[in-house]
C-alpha cells in the first residue's frame, strides 16, 4: 500500500510540475526604476502584480526589470514586449502595442527644493531653469522648452540620482509622478520638497501588450477588473504608500486633479 501511495504522489508531483512548466511564459518588462514600481528593500508593486497574475491566470508571467534605454533597444530589434505601468503615448502610440484595462491614474508634477522654490506656474516657473532627466525617458510636456534651450538639461541614469541633485541644489527642478512622491518621498514632502499644481500631465497607467502576446488580454483585463475589488490587494497597497497613493487606484481624472499637497 505504501508503494502505491508513493507512486501516486510521484505521479501527482510530476503532473503538477508539468502543468506549471507547460504554462505559456510571458515576460513582463518594467523600466521604472523607482518606487512604487521597483523597490530594493521590500516587495514592490511590480512583484505584487506579477504574483497576482500568476495566481489568477493560466500563464506564467516573468518579471524583467530593465532600463528604458534597454527597452527601446530591444523594441528596435523587433522583440515583442509586455510593458507594465506604461502609457501608449510614451511609445508614440504605435499600433503594435495594445492597451489593457487601466491600472491606476497618475500625474506628472514638477518638484522643487523648498529652499530654492519655483515661482509661479508652469511654464513660466521653469524658464531659464535647470532640470534633471533620466536617460532614455521622454518628458513630453517639457520637450519643446528643452529643444528651444529655455530649460537646461542634466542627464542621470536614475530617478534617485536626480533627487540627489535636487536636494543639493544642483538642479532647479525634476519631474516626478504622484505615485512616486506618495510612496518614496512622503517624509521629504513634509518640509524639504514641494511640487507645482496643477500637474503638467494627468494620465492612466496600463499594461501595453505587443501583438505577439495579444492572446493574454482577455485574462489580463479580467484580473485588472477584479483587482480593484480585492481587499487583500488594497491591504498590500497600504503597506507601500500613504492614503493618497492608494487613492490613485480608485480615482477618476477629476478627483486626481484634487490630490494636492496637504494644507
Amino acid at each position: 500500500m505504501r508503494c502505491i501511495l508513493c507512486g501516486l504522489l510521484i505521479v501527482f508531483l510530476c503532473a503538477s510540475g508539468c502543468t506549471t512548466a507547460n504554462k505559456s511564459a510571458v515576460p513582463v518588462y518594467v523600466y521604472h526604476h523607482f518606487s512604487p514600481f521597483v523597490i530594493e528593500q521590500q516587495t514592490d508593486l511590480s512583484e505584487l502584480f506579477v504574483e497576482y497574475l500568476n495566481r489568477h491566470t493560466s500563464y506564467r508571467w516573468q518579471l524583467v526589470v530593465l532600463s528604458r534605454a534597454e527597452l527601446n533597444h530591444w523594441r528596435q530589434q523587433g522583440r515583442p514586449a509586455v510593458i507594465l505601468w506604461s502609457n501608449p503615448k510614451w511609445f508614440g502610440n504605435t499600433p503594435d502595442l495594445k492597451i489593457s484595462e487601466p491600472l491606476l491614474w497618475d500625474a506628472d508634477v514638477l518638484v522643487f527644493n523648498r529652499q530654492h522654490p519655483l515661482v509661479g506656474n508652469f511654464p513660466s516657473a521653469i524658464i531659464n531653469k535647470s532640470f534633471c532627466a533620466v536617460a532614455g525617458h521622454r518628458y513630453l510636456a517639457l520637450e519643446s522648452y528643452i529643444a528651444d534651450g529655455i530649460v537646461k538639461v542634466i542627464e542621470r541614469n536614475s530617478q534617485s540620482e536626480c533627487v540627489q541633485l535636487l536636494m543639493s541644489a544642483r538642479v532647479d527642478f525634476i519631474q516626478a509622478e504622484k505615485s512616486n512622491l506618495f510612496t518614496e518621498h512622503t517624509e521629504l514632502l513634509k518640509s524639504d520638497i514641494g511640487f507645482i499644481e496643477p500637474a503638467i500631465d494627468n494620465f492612466q497607467r496600463f499594461v501595453l501588450v505587443d501583438d505577439f502576446y495579444s492572446y493574454v488580454l482577455p485574462q489580463l483585463n479580467q484580473v485588472i477588473i477584479d483587482l480593484h475589488k480585492d481587499k487583500q490587494w488594497q491591504t498590500e497597497l497600504e503597506k507601500i504608500g500613504e492614503s493618497r497613493f492608494v487613492d490613485l487606484f480608485e480615482l477618476n481624472l477629476e478627483d486626481l486633479m484634487k490630490v494636492e499637497m496637504p494644507d
